[in-house]
């Protein structure tokens, strides 16, 4: 079965690039990964890689204990209103927030039985919203509490003040710069991907031409920020690797943590989880921006969305491709996937260097469930509300701005300044696309270069 989406006359498969450009940078990332290690492990002085290897397995055992607390946090749910003090509000959306899931997955279960379509897409948005706020309450009381919670009070009140004002050109310095452009410019990538579709989906109701622009204004935004946008059969390919993946994560927490619990004066040494968080940074938006693609895809089968060209990151319209099946793996990768990684990525609080460029967990926190919520009101809300979707997008986005100004999450003032300067040429770019998608008679007047123009002057404004 051709795809539609595809030109004719191309000389390379476009959806064939981007997926081996997709995977082959995952390739890139973990080789490179390794070959670093390995090679400083070499080239560093025993004495000094013994005393290294000493202080990770302090920071990584230091991080297990804050992801313990975390998912202790996380189950603990008193059902008593007494035994809520003095956290009513925190216990009480809680509760609200995990009815709403219950609900969602036995509606979507009945949708998915009667092939209700539409009430299939609003559960899947309910659910995943939901679990979204759900995680957002409980780490928001976890930070509260921490300080009860951890045996370290002393430890939170030194990061607390810790304070830089420069960054050193570190390698570690580097990878961060490297995962602060990467992210601005995944998040950048929503309202411009969403301008484009509502553009050229525009000139072809008055043209009835076809969307090789956009298709290619997609194809350039995928190859630079990982979201890959996939004919059918790569969707498929894409689809059961991330659930692989999620699987492997899964199972192999499960089994150590089955390990260590039955032999604690034989552990597994664990030191190497370290190594895995600036990979779980890099790739924490893309892995489960795809499962939104997915359920977004999936959900919008049967109704009149699907035949849009932002249906979804992913295109999921092959006959192979089980609508039920498919939505219902989706659903549980993305919640084991998103519980796993936020809370790994939000447990490292150890105490930087000077002149080391490292976050606040809380500011992580908060910063990747917001860039969350932005993927899934571009994702999952549906055309008909795009004006909807544009105004929740400036609320989320300027939410991440005084964020970002009010907190500091990064130790380095420099680089609070870049990342709030980044979050208001987002906030620009969504203000336009809010501006131009209201009406289809603004958008198609005004064209590709009135809003090439207008960004063009909102970054003279910016500078």
């Amino acid at each position: 079965m051709s795809d539609p989406h595809l030109g004719s006359g191309s000389s390379a498969n476009p959806n064939l690039v981007l997926t081996l450009v997709y995977f082959l940078t995952i390739a890139a990332i973990l080789i490179g990964t390794a070959v670093y290690f390995i090679v400083m492990a070499r080239i560093t002085d025993p004495e000094v890689r013994l005393m290294e290897l000493i202080t990770t397995q302090r920071e990584v055992q230091h991080l297990i204990d804050n992801l313990s607390s975390q998912f202790s946090n996380f189950w603990r749910l008193p059902l008593r209103w007494r035994s809520m003090k003095p956290y009513y509000t925190h216990q009480t959306l809680s509760w609200i927030f995990i009815l709403a899931l219950v609900a969602s997955v036995v509606v979507l279960i009945v949708a998915l039985a009667l092939d209700l379509a539409q009430v299939a897409r609003i559960s899947t948005l309910t659910y995943v919203v939901s679990l979204n706020a759900l995680f957002m309450v409980r780490q928001h009381l976890y930070y509260i509490r921490r300080t009860y919670l951890t045996y370290d009070a002393e430890h939170y009140l030194v990061l607390d003040t810790t304070k830089f004002y420069y960054f050193d050109w570190s390698v570690f310095n580097v990878v961060q710069l490297g995962i602060l452009v990467i992210e601005f410019l995944q998040l950048l990538s929503f309202p411009i991907r969403d301008l484009l579709d509502a553009l050229y989906l525009s000139k072809n109701q008055q043209l009835n031409g076809n969307s090789d622009g956009s298709n290619t204004a997609s194809f350039i935004i995928g190859i630079i920020t990982m979201f890959a946008n996939l004919s059918s059969k790569f969707y498929v390919i894409q689809f059961w690797f991330l659930v692989s993946v999620i699987g492997c994560i899964v199972l192999v927490m499960t089994v150590i943590h089955t390990y260590n619990a039955m032999r604690p004066h034989r552990p597994i040494a664990i030191y190497w989880v370290k190594y895995l968080l600036p990979l779980a940074n890099l790739l924490y938006l893309p892995m489960l921006v795809m499962l939104i693609g997915s359920a977004a895809c999936l959900s919008k089968i049967g109704t009149e969305d699907a035949s849009d060209s932002s249906s979804g990151l992913l295109r999921c319209d092959s006959p192979s491709v089980v609508k039920p099946l498919y939505l219902a793996l989706t659903v549980v990768a993305y919640t084991a996937g998103y519980v796993i990684l936020t809370a790994f990525v939000t447990s490292f609080d150890r105490i930087p260097i000077k002149g080391e460029i490292h976050y606040k967990s809380q500011g992580v926190a908060f910063l990747k469930n917001m860039s969350m919520l932005l993927s899934i009101d571009f994702l999952l809300v549906a055309n008909s509300y795009r004006h909807i979707r544009s105004i929740l997008s400036l609320v989320i986005v300027l939410s991440m701005v005084c964020f970002n100004i009010n907190t500091q999450p990064c130790f380095v003032e420099q680089i609070n300044y870049w990342r709030t300067y980044g979050f208001c040429c987002i906030l620009w770019v969504a203000l336009i696309v809010t501006m131009l998608t209201n009406e289809d008679s603004t958008l198609s007047d005004t064209g590709t270069g009135g809003i090439v123009s207008a960004l063009a002057v909102g970054a003279v404004i910016l500078l």
